[in-house]
Formats: C-alpha cells, structure tokens, sequence
C-alpha cells in the first residue's frame, strides 16, 4: 500500500512538472501557485520577494487566494512566519499560526492556521525572497506540501532570477532611452554595419522619422545622399581607428534652415573588448552653453516635488520658460474629456475641472503630437473656450506619454501675445512631459497597491460566493448595532437562518447547483431587509440577519415572515425547479442576550427548535432552548466518538414464519450504548447521522458486522438464514454503494442470496430512473431485496414491476389498528393480495397482538417480526431462541 501511495505521489509531481514545464513569467508563477495550493488543500499560496536591499518588505509576485489569482501585495516581514522562513530555511507551522505570529496583522486578517513555506536562493545563494502556502485550517498533506516545495523551489529561483535579471535589464534599458530621451540633442548609435540600434527622440525629429523606421537601417535609408555620404566616411574613420571623433557639418533643417552643428562620434566595445560599433551626438554649437544650461535648471527645478505639487510647478516653469499666460497639465479621460491636474493661469493656481477635447489645440495634440503655433491659434480654433477667453495668440503642446508610449495626457501652453522661444520649444516640452509621465506613472502604480490591500481587506471581511458579509463583519456590526442600541434605548433583532434539508440538494445535483441556489438565497433575503439592515452568510447553508433600531417586535415577525415567504418560491436553476424553506431563529437585544456571542447562541437555538417543529417556520428564543441545543451539540460530537470507539452494537429482530413460528430470518437493527447515558434510542441519533452524513459510515460499519454475524452462525451450525439491512437514503445515493456490498460479501464470506437489503418506498419515489438502475446493479450481485415501509409512500403498478424486488414489508402503521380500523385491515389485506399476484412475498412489521397474527395469517402473508415474537436482543440473545428452535 505505501508503494501505491508513492507511486500516486510520483505521477502527481510529474503531472505537476509537466504543466509548468513550458511556462515562463507570471503565468508560470500564476499557475505554481494555484497548483500547489490545490495540491496542498490550503486557501492561500504566494511567491514573494524582497522590494529593496534592507530585505525588511516583501512584494509578492503571485497570490492565490480561495480558488482565484489576485493582484499582487506587499507587507513586512518583520513578525511573520516568513520571517523565519528567509532567515533560518523550511518553516512548518501545521495549527497554531496566530498563536505563534500574534503581530502578523496579514495572517489575522486571512484567519491563517497552518503555514510551511521555503525560502528561494538564488545562483549567489543569496535569499531572494519566500514560497508560502497557508490556509485556514489545518493543511490536508503537509508532507506532500513540503516534497513539492523542495521539488520547484529551485525552477521558482531560478525564474525569479531570471525575471530580476530581465527586470533589471529592462529597467535600465529603460532608464538610458528615458535619459537619450531627455537630452534635447540627438543622439544615435550603430552596429559595425553602421546600422542604427537605436536613437533618442530628439534624432528622430531630425530626420523627420520614428524610431522603428530608423532602427536596423544606414544612413543612405535615412537621410539625403550627401548627408550619408559624409556620415558613412566619418563612421569608417571610428571603426577603423577604433578612436572618438568630432568633426563639424551643416544640416539643412526645413524649419530652421542651415544648421551649423558638432558631430561627436565614439567607438563601444563588448564584454569582451571587441568593438562593437558606435554612439554618436549631434549638437547645435551656436546655442550648446546657453541650452545646456536652461536645461539644466529646468530639470532641477521640478526635483523634490510629487503629486499635485509637481504638475503644478511644471505649469508653473512653462509659464515662465515661454513668457506665456498660461500652462495646463493635463490627463486624458473617457469619453474624450481632459482632467486638468494644474493650471497657472496668469500666476494663479486654478482649482481643477475638465474639458472636452474636441475642438481644441489639445486634440491635435494628441492625435499628431507636438504643436508649435507662435500665433494665429484662435483664428484655427474659433469654438475652443480655452482659446476665446483668453484671447489667446500662441499655443504650444505635447503629448504625455507613458513607457510604452501610450498617450496619457497632454501639455498646453497658451499666451496673449506672439510665443517667440519656438526654437527651444521641442525640448522644454519634451522634458517636462516626460517628468510628468513618471510622476503619473508613479501614482498609478501606488494606487494599484492601494486597491490591492483594499481587495483584500474586502475578501477577508465578505464571502467569496455570495458577496454578503462574512462572519467576522457580521460580528462587527452586531456589536456596533448593540453598542448604539444600547446609547438609544432600541432594541436589536437578530434572525439566524438554517436552509431545510440543503445537503440533499448537494448531494443529488451537484455543488454548482447547489452554490447558485446559494447566490439566489442571498439575493432574495437582501430583498427582504432593503438597504438600512445587514444581511450575512454565516456559513454552508447558515444565513443572518441583523435588524436595527427595533421599536416593536411586530417588525421582526414581518420580516420572518417575508424570508419564508419569498424562500418558498420556485427557484430555477440551471433548468431545475427547486423548491426551499428555511428553520428561522430569532433572539432581541437586551432581553436574550446584551453580548454578540449570547444573541448568537440564543438565535441558533431558537432555530434548532423551529427545525424539530417540523421546519419552514420561526421560533422565538425562549428560556431553556440553549439547554437542548448544547445537549444536541454534545449528541453530535458523542455520535462521532461512538463510530470511532466502537460504541454502536447491532440488534436483531427475528423474521418467522407465521405459519409455523419458525424463525426464518433477522432484521439487524444499530443500537447506540453510551458509556455514561446507556442505551441512546435510535430515534435520537439516527435523524442526527442523518444530517451531518455519519449515516454512510455507520451503514457500512452495521452492514459489516452483520453479514459477519449471520456468517458466523452459519459456521456455528444453525441453518442459513436470511440477513435483513436497512439502507438510508444518503448510503443508497453512493456512487460505490454497489462496489461496497460486493467487497463486505467477500470479506465476511456470506453468500449472497442471505443478505437483503431493505430500502423503503420514500427513497425509491424521489428518482424512480436512478433508483431502477441501482436496484438493477445491487440485483446482479445475487442479493435478495426488499421495499420497506410498503403504503407510506406514493408507489404505482407501473413503477413497481420495475424494480427487482422480492419482499414487500407492510408498514408497522397498518398492523397496528388492522382489527379495529377497517382501512387498515383494507390496506393489509390489498398489500398481501398485490405481492402475491406479482409474486413477491409479505412480511408484516410490528406484529405484537395474537388477533394481529391470526388476522394477517388468514389474509394470506407469509412473514411477519414484531414484539409477539421477540423485541430486537443482541446476537447472543438470538441465538439462544436459535437453539431452542433447534431444540424442538
């Protein structure tokens, strides 16, 4: 068995290496998560690394959290788990992690109780960061969780490494063209080839082309022959001195006609001191000083600004720069509109506003890039109120772009008179806009972190499925509701929830059923309260509801009473008809309770209570409702201890032969001997196994035993007999019922035909195709089968020939008054009648008068059990009336 268990373990890693086998990057980062998470059974799973060099803060680089990737987070480290983990190694922690971390203010928020993680070193064997999963229970298989820890801690390493190097890369590549971008001289550089590998900004305004159609090209491609001519014989002279070069030329400039300019040409080399190619600057000698300069100080005098303070000192600068009246700053909207994050308009700051942008300079802008008008700019946009009212004569403007060269915003400059410093326009512009985009930029990724920790904190405070309140906000507001209750003298109502017979619906159409019926109950119970009270999901199928500021208790039985009323409406889902009720607690602050957790306890007993009232109704708490709820709430946990102690024992009642008496059989019925509370009714328990699904183990524990019992007398000598075992409705829905009997019957070494399974008439009804199918396949086996409790349900001819039955056991409630109650005697007497025309035998239940016998012996029926003959004794008990008969 355990090299089983290996094997399953070695194909579950492979399965696992092959699915990330071909991922790189977030999605294999993604995936790792959401893997070992599922593979570990643990909510939450996270890869995470530090932000900075003091190694006191981790940014994760992929979260999984209930089924789901979220964004991304940062927290400290400092009092958390993870803390040990990158300072010591593997750290498990399989219960008690708020226990041990008190401070982790993330791991209180996520209710976190089991946590292993990993630390990730990279080829430095420098830690990097951790590899976390945690949950908020005790994790399934830790060992497991641990081996796939080790198994892709070092390909998780080796990526993050991989992505940092890269990041790094990327960062700097970006950094240079920003810094190329900046420099308001063009600058280039080229390949041994003299193919261009890139330029700045600047370069490309001077050839009048962009960067792509620049790039991978000569000189001869780009620029007029001449030009390239000298260009290509300069670029020799670099390579093949392998020294720097300055020379002068003129450049023909459309806009600014002959430009004397200073070429600069110098040689890179590679790696391996090997010349690689070129870099060359181009710079207008009649203006370098004086530009350097302004630039210079332009740049300077935005540094130390963020924010709304940046963007208004760059309005502020272009104001000044240009000797204009005013400068706008602004971020491109939906819907065509601009957001004005500063205006300087005639040295004043204006509060924000936005403006459409449709007729205006600031649409040119932005659809063809950077415009320079000295004057005329009203006359070109007549409609635009930014221009008539200013009556303004010049305008300059750029585009803000981002990293990716998106358009963000736009720079305007307007002013009453002739702008004349166009010369210098392109690189003011150019800078400025290119320090507003990193400072938009910045913000952008700041409230992306923003909106991930409030993602959060709303995950741990909702539920995930229906988007209601969780528990731990339930609480919160219950109290909040006491504590003004209690200043305002209101009183609070609090209405605990419990969905009627909801597992059933589980278990026969599937938890996607189940889970959007769930979402329906949610919706149709905010209908119920509108939007001044709380409604929340406790749990599976446990809903609440908080009513506030109550001045009479009629208010709370109208709103009970809507909840039953607008749960008892047909549901659809998925093209099922579903029919609901709901059990409804109510407990009243002060009367039941002045605390949350008593209100709670009260309201859930008084649910418990409306339940054993027979369901779909409220009940107040009242005195003396907590006793029988704890007494219920300790049956249940005794119940679980009994099927692992051994605790259950099994009866039998025998079957006769009316005729002769003769004991033909036994029906093997659980009985319950409670160490401290003696023998417990089967009425007390088997309801309660019923529900929590302790039913499936201790049917299959009683079907054990008995088919081992019946064995056993058989070896013993006495003569085979049929074993009779009642099947509940939860066993007889399994989908290894069939594969469960046969392995008992092999086990125990009964033949077949002594067992009979007795299954009654109610579960046969509620899926009469299923049922047929799984009566067939029990059939095949060789068993015998019986339907129980014959006439309670609501059975036809036409379904009864189906099913492959032998016995019809006539309910206990039709033998009772067959004497003295003609219907009763109609009943037996049609029962009897219907099996022995269909060939099919009678035992009669509950037989415990004389008259009741000869009665039913005279009708016809075969069988029949019942205290005139013996009440249900343990084995030993029964086999001495088998020894008595053997003695006669």
């Amino acid at each position: 068995m355990a090299g089983n268990g290996s094997n399953n373990q070695d194909v579950v890693y492979e399965e696992l290496y092959h699915d990330l086998m071909g991922l790189v990057g977030e999605p294999f980062f993604r995936a790792l998560t959401t893997k070992l998470a599922r593979l570990s059974g643990a909510d939450y799973a996270f890869i995470g690394e530090y932000t900075d060099d003091q190694r006191d803060r981790v940014r994760t680089v992929a979260v999984y959290a209930d089924g789901n990737n979220i964004d991304n987070l940062e927290f400290e480290l400092e009092n958390t788990p993870c803390a040990v983990v990158v300072r010591e190694g593997l750290q498990r922690y399989p219960h008690n992690v708020l226990k041990l971390f008190p401070l982790d203010h993330l791991a209180i928020e996520l209710k976190v109780e089991s946590y292993i993680g990993l630390p990730l070193v990279d080829s430095k064997g420098e830690v990097m960061g951790p590899l976390a999963v945690f949950s908020r229970r005790p994790l399934g298989d830790i060992e497991m969780a641990e081996t796939a820890l080790h198994l892709f801690a070092m390909r998780a390493a080796a990526e993050l490494e991989r992505i940092k190097i890269e990041r790094q890369r990327d960062e700097e590549l970006h950094f240079l063209q920003s810094l190329l971008d900046a420099i308001p001289n063009p600058v280039f550089y080229k390949d041994l080839d003299s193919r261009y590998l890139g330029c700045n900004r600047s370069y490309e305004d001077l050839l009048r082309k962009s960067r792509q159609d620049i790039i991978g090209h000569r000189a001869a491609d780009v620029m007029p022959p001449l030009r390239a001519v000298v260009a290509i014989r300069e670029d020799n002279k670099v390579y093949d001195s392998a020294l720097s070069r300055t020379y002068e030329s003129t450049i023909e400039e459309p806009d600014h006609g002959t430009m004397q300019v200073l070429f600069n040409k110098a040689p890179f080399f590679d790696q391996d001191g090997e010349l690689a190619g070129l870099v060359g600057t181009i710079q207008d000698i009649s203006s370098l000083r004086e530009m350097q300069s302004a630039m210079q100080s332009l740049v300077e005098s935005t540094v130390g600004f963020t924010g709304s303070n940046c963007y208004r000192r760059v309005a502020q600068q272009l104001c000044q720069w240009f000797d204009a009246d005013c400068a706008i700053v602004g971020r491109i909207q939906e819907e065509g509109k601009v957001l004005s994050l500063a205006t300087i308009q005639d040295g004043v700051s204006m509060p924000s506003y936005s403006f459409n942008l449709s007729d205006t300079p600031c649409e040119k802008v932005v659809g063809e890039g950077m415009c320079l008008m000295s004057e005329g700019v009203m006359e070109h946009y007549p409609n635009c109120s930014l221009v008539t009212q200013m009556h303004a004569e010049g305008y300059v403007g750029t585009p803000i772009r981002d990293h990716n060269g998106e358009v963000l915003g736009v720079l305007s400059v307007l002013s009453r008179g002739k702008i004349k410093s166009l010369e210098r326009a392109k690189d003011v512009l150019a800078i400025m806009a290119a320090r507003v985009s990193a400072e938009i930029e910045r913000e952008i990724s700041e409230q992306r972190l923003r909106d991930n920790e409030d993602h959060l904190e709303y995950l741990v405070y909702h539920d995930v499925l229906t988007d209601l309140p969780n528990r731990q906000l339930f609480r919160d507001r219950l109290q909040h509701a006491i504590s003004m209750a209690s200043l305002g003298q209101h009183q609070v109502g609090v209405l605990f929830i419990d969905l009627d017979h909801f597992k059933k619906i589980n278990d026969s159409l599937g938890h996607e059923v189940g889970d959007r019926l769930l979402c329906e109950v949610a919706r149709r119970l905010r209908l119920c309260i509108g939007g001044l009270d709380t409604v929340a999901r406790l749990s599976g199928d446990e809903f609440a509801i908080i009513l506030d500021q109550l001045n009479n208790i009629e208010n709370v039985i109208l709103i009970a009473q809507e909840v039953n009323r607008r749960l008892a409406e047909m549901m659809v889902v998925e093209g099922y008809k579903l029919f609901l009720t709901a059990s409804i607690g109510i407990s009243l602050y002060p009367g039941d309770g002045k605390d949350v957790v008593s209100l709670l306890k009260c309201a859930d007993a008084a649910m418990f209570k409306a339940k054993e009232l027979g369901r779909d109704n409220y009940r107040f708490y009242t005195a003396g409702l907590n006793e029988r709820a704890s007494e219920l709430l300790a049956l249940e946990g005794a119940l679980r201890q009994a099927v692992d102690k051994n605790h259950l024992v099994v009866y039998f009642q025998p079957q006769v032969e009316l005729a002769s008496r003769r004991i033909i059989g036994a029906e093997a019925l659980v009985r319950w001997q409670h160490p401290e509370n003696g023998m417990i009714s089967p009425v007390d328990f088997i309801p309660m196994a019923e529900e929590t699904g302790l039913i499936v183990s201790i049917g299959e524990w009683v079907l054990r035993q008995s088919c081992l019992q019946a064995r056993q007398w058989q070896v013993a000598g006495y003569p085979p007999m049929r074993i009779s075992v009642n099947m509940s409705a939860r066993q007889f829905r399994q989908k290894d019922l069939v594969p469960m009997v046969r392995r008992i019957l092999q086990e125990t070494g009964l033949s077949p035909e002594y067992l009979d399974l007795e299954i009654t008439e109610s579960i046969l009804m509620n899926d009469v195709d299923g049922a047929v199918e799984r009566l067939v396949e029990l059939h095949s086996l060789g068993i015998q089968l019986s339907i129980d409790d014959f006439g309670t349900g609501y059975s036809s001819l036409a379904y009864l020939k189906k099913f492959p039955i032998q016995y019809l056991k006539i309910d206990r409630s039709f033998v009772r008054d067959v004497i003295i109650d003609p219907n009763d005697a109609a009943i037996a007497t049609a029962v009897i009648d219907l099996a022995r025309n269909m060939n099919l035998n009678v035992i009669a239940e509950g037989i415990e008068q004389q008259d009741q016998h000869q009665f039913l012996l005279d009708r016809g029926c075969g069988y029949g059990q019942g205290y005139l003959f013996s009440r249900p004794i343990p084995a030993h008990e029964f086999e001495q009336l088998l020894v008595r008969q053997q003695g006669v």
